[in-house]
């Protein structure tokens, strides 16, 4: 996993803030999906990473992932695997955690002789099916407990040797775009750090309303197209700002998209405008998956993001929530 140094990310800031709005009171826009709660228990030591991951993810709800949940991850895990970048997915297995009260959100991992090798996020949509709101592979996996445990004890919640800090809970919850921990203790205000980079996120709460769009169950579905970009470079916004002064693209559909993506030589770059810390942008779009469905002409799309592109997220969140920029590869 690949996390901007904070001295780089604030040297950056200076750049952006004439274009970019501050992200310190953008909670109340992000929209939203499920949280999971699981308090850890109280008067113990936790010396590890391990340790806490045992601690928070112990109290599961008994019930298994439903079998209808468990038929669309294999479909999709079986379509991602004919792909080389998702090949180790061929045979693997899949363990489900809930993360939403109810069963509401589930976090489906893929692993290979023991070990993570990717995830699929899917959440409850208002017709009682699920929805691919993102998936990817090991470069960037969510809820990752020892990336916690270092932020935890840089903010001395937790501190080695020490038993937890009375009634202190650890929710793993799931908004658009952002898997993030609530970490709560009485009396003290709520921290909530982002589930993939461990930055502490300057929000009060993330908004829990839906965004449709994703992949959902249907027969037939399959990975119909992938693109990606003519040059495969590292596309880290932080190593190129020139596309600060590109013009904001006029994209306004998936077709739109597609074509700005497919212009020769160019990347592009997601920015939501007073809401980056929300959904760990800005970010470069890397690739794009394009999913269709028997019976259906339609089709769902999904954008490869992050340094390695190795996190795929729904256009259609991307799309609501913020706007894209040209980052010419060639220049950096």
């Amino acid at each position: 996993m690949n996390i901007i140094p904070f001295t780089a990310k604030a040297a950056a800031a200076l750049l952006l803030a004439q274009c970019l709005m501050s992200a310190g009171t953008s909670a109340a826009n992000a929209a939203g999906a499920a949280a999971a709660t699981t308090s850890v228990k109280q008067n113990v030591s936790i010396n590890t990473a391990a340790a806490l991951k045992n601690m928070v993810f112990s109290q599961k709800w008994t019930a298994s992932a439903p079998s209808s949940l468990q038929s669309f991850t294999q479909d999709v895990v079986s379509e991602l695997s004919r792909q080389d970048a998702f090949e180790k997915w061929k045979n693997a297995s899949i363990s489900y955690d809930p993360l939403g009260p109810g069963t509401h959100s589930w976090l489906a991992t893929v692993s290979q002789n023991g070990k993570p090798i990717g995830y699929l996020i899917l959440t409850s949509t208002d017709d009682g099916n699920y929805m691919l709101s993102e998936y990817g592979r090991d470069d960037e996996m969510p809820y990752n407990t020892q990336a916690l445990y270092n932020r935890l004890k840089q903010l001395g919640i937790l501190k080695v040797g020490a038993k937890l800090p009375a009634g202190l809970s650890i929710e793993a919850q799931y908004a658009a775009l952002l898997p993030v921990w609530k970490v709560s203790q009485p009396g003290k205000n709520t921290v909530y750090i982002h589930g993939i980079t461990a930055e502490e996120l300057p929000i009060d709460a993330p908004d829990r309303n839906s965004v449709s769009g994703g992949l959902t169950p249907h027969q037939g579905i399959r990975l119909s197209t992938t693109s990606l970009p003519e040059q495969q470079r590292t596309s880290n916004p932080y190593d190129n700002l020139l596309w600060l002064s590109s013009p904001k693209l006029p994209v306004k559909g998936n077709s739109d998209l597609i074509q700005a993506f497919k212009a020769e030589h160019n990347s592009l770059v997601f920015t939501s405008p007073g809401h980056n810390a929300n959904y760990g942008a800005p970010f470069a779009i890397t690739g794009l998956h394009s999913w269709s469905t028997a019976g259906k002409e339609s089709v769902v799309l999904y954008a490869a993001s992050g340094i390695h592109g190795s996190r795929y997220l729904p256009t259609s969140s991307l799309l609501s929530l913020g706007e894209f920029r040209i980052l010419n590869l060639s220049h950096i």
